[in-house]
């Protein structure tokens, strides 16, 4: 399985509205390239400093583990 993982860190998350609104854009084009690309793949959206309350996103620590279990 090959995967696609988008990281960020604070310093990536200039104010908390782009941020998010940023985050948003790019976890939707991100499942779009995972419908088109198979069930072979998978997108991630995960950040290196911060929890963001977003469905499909992930803190690094949570990412590890799922990454673990593949």
């Amino acid at each position: 399985m090959v995967s696609s993982l988008s990281l960020y860190n604070q310093r990536d998350m200039r104010t908390a509205g782009k941020a998010h609104s940023e985050a948003l854009s790019k976890l939707h084009l991100g499942r779009a390239w995972q419908e088109q690309a198979g069930p072979g793949y998978r997108y991630f959206l995960v950040f290196q400093d911060k929890d963001i309350s977003m469905t499909g996103a992930y803190p690094m620590s949570e990412f590890l583990k799922i990454l673990a279990e593949l």
